[in-house]
């Protein structure tokens, strides 16, 4: 039995088809169903249930599937430790980071592995939406800071330290609200400017919503928060979607770090809709795979952040 059989069974535990495996590791469709074919004869017993539309494990080969994936995690692991021992410290690190989430939180850790480990090259890469836990689960990032909810462990197996609260906010630009006749002066007046303004969803129907494109591990808030609105803006990215809040395009839900000196200067004014979720409190965590060993700057990182809050992993999160 080769590696790359096991981790295509693994795949197709995942994604549920051939042509899905194929695509995730750039192999063709016929290469992949041969190899799964292949693996099933030297196992000796059925390992896919094909009566159905798509091919499923059978009970068998639900029990080979665990045993398979603790041979990749293995393998990963000797891997690590073998690069490791053979260069040290890592000659690259690299941290990938939510749109969502200012990376300057990062910047003391950062600071600190320069210090100590000078020859590690660090590469930082931003991402929208919560593509970084698809870099993570596919080893092409160490780590990744992002919003943080239990689900995400289905994508891939995690370990998380909480850094920091992440707080959602809905907000307009006032002048927006005054254009649709939904409120008058004084409740954009600044003395008013530290209250959100009370919109009803019927009034917000008219209204254009600014809202992000699917998360790419299937967070949809469109469908979580279930927000009225028939006139839809999607945008990939927080950064474009506060440009459109401050230009007056629309309303919408956005990091209030983002936000937070727009509505100080009343730019942007929260809204308080009635019988609808107004703000959502989640946490921004630090993320890294567990089924490789960490080098020593990857290490030096995790531990700023597990040492000075205590609050390493695995099940903190934040609530809706």
């Amino acid at each position: 039995m080769k590696l790359n059989q096991l981790e295509m069974l693994i795949h197709l535990a995942e994604v549920g088809s051939v042509q899905a495996v194929a695509e995730r590791m750039h192999r063709t469709q016929a290469a992949v169903s041969m190899a799964l074919k292949n693996l099933e004869q030297e196992a000796g017993f059925k390992l896919f249930d094909r009566s159905g539309y798509r091919l499923a494990l059978t009970q068998r080969g639900q029990q080979f599937l665990r045993q398979a994936s603790e041979v990749i995690r293995q393998n990963q692991r000797l891997q690590s430790l073998t690069q490791q021992l053979r260069t040290g410290a890592e000659p690259q690190l690299r941290i990938s980071y939510d749109y969502t989430c200012a990376p300057a939180v990062l910047f003391p850790a950062l600071q600190q592995l320069q210090q100590t480990f000078p020859a590690t090259e660090l590469l930082l890469s931003g991402d929208s939406q919560l593509r970084s836990l698809r870099k993570i689960r596919d080893g092409e990032a160490e780590l990744a800071l992002c919003p943080w909810l239990p689900v995400f462990r289905q994508y891939g197996d995690f370990e998380t330290v909480r850094v920091r609260p992440f707080e959602l906010l809905i907000v307009v630009a006032p002048a927006l609200l005054q254009q649709a006749g939904l409120v008058d002066s004084a409740a954009t007046h600044p003395a008013a400017k530290k209250n959100a303004i009370k919109v009803s969803r019927q009034d917000l129907l008219d209204l254009p919503m600014l809202i992000p494109q699917n998360q790419d591990v299937g967070i949809d808030l469109d469908i979580i928060l279930r927000m009225p609105g028939q006139q839809r803006i999607r945008v990939n990215d927080s950064i474009t979607q506060r440009e459109l809040l401050l230009a007056g395009m629309g309303w919408g839900i956005i990091p209030g770090d983002l936000v937070g000196d727009a509505i100080a200067q009343q730019m942007l004014r929260p809204i308080d809709i009635p019988g609808f979720i107004n703000q959502v409190n989640l946490e921004v965590h630090l993320v890294r795979s567990a089924e490789r060993l960490a080098g020593p700057a990857e290490r030096l990182i995790w531990q700023y952040f597990s040492g000075a809050r205590g609050d390493t992993s695995s099940d903190t999160s934040g609530e809706y």
